[in-house]
């Protein structure tokens, strides 16, 4: 009796504890929505033999189920992780790929009460392209 007893509760307790885990959602990415594109200009780098500099302005357009933003972002490619933009929600990285070609990597957070949800994009860049835009190409979320 207290052996059952015991197992009954142990698996109720494993039971509650995996319905009080965060869920994580991944969502599918509609290419026909305008927030999912995002809007680079001023693109600019600056090289010297120890790396190279990156700034430029981007605009994400708002929906109801995402806020936009337009910030500026700037840091190097000697940076292995995301670097914070001027508004904080918004993060980049740019890695080399070759001489004067960039992947351009953004990362969107954004959260509402017990919630938070992610988009992420990236787009391969020569010097002389200033404009162009950065698809979204990956979104998910823990609630």
């Amino acid at each position: 009796m207290q052996l059952a007893t015991f197992l009954l509760v142990a698996l109720l307790s494993i039971f509650d504890i995996t319905l009080a885990a965060p869920t994580y959602h991944h969502y599918t990415v509609n290419p026909a929505n305008p927030a999912l594109t995002w809007h680079v200009s001023n693109f600019y780098t600056g090289c010297s033999p120890g790396g190279c500099a990156y700034r430029f302005d981007i605009l994400g357009i708002a929906t109801p189920n995402t806020p936009g933003f337009n910030t500026t972002c700037n840091g190097t490619d000697v940076e292995t992780d995301y670097t914070f933009c001027r508004d904080k929600h918004i993060k980049a990285k740019l890695t080399t790929l070759k001489s004067r070609a960039w992947k351009v990597e953004v990362m969107h957070a954004w959260f509402k009460p017990g919630a938070e949800f992610y988009a992420e994009g990236s787009a391969n860049v020569t010097a002389s392209m200033r404009n162009f835009t950065i698809p979204v190409t990956d979104t998910y979320g823990a609630a």
